[in-house]
């Protein structure tokens, strides 16, 4: 691997003459990178849409009247 010591002139050089990418490991982890940050969001939303589900359902299996919350009933 080669010393930069003047930035300046390594970055105006041709682009033939300039060998490799200017950091290390440019293209190799940030595919990676993406590829788990997607998984780690849709996996996010399915927990969640499961978990909003579960809460509805408990909900709705209650079978609560709109004038409910009058009487004080618990965990309205």
């Amino acid at each position: 691997m080669a010393t930069v010591t003047n930035w300046i002139d390594h970055l105006n050089k041709p682009a033939e003459e300039v060998v490799g990418a200017v950091y290390p490991g440019a293209g190799s982890s940030e595919g990676l990178l993406v590829i788990i940050g997607i998984v780690l969001w849709i996996g996010w939303h399915v927990l969640t849409a499961k978990s909003e589900s579960e809460k509805l359902e408990k909900l709705a299996r209650k079978r609560r009247s709109a004038n409910d919350y009058k009487n004080n009933i618990a965990n309205w």
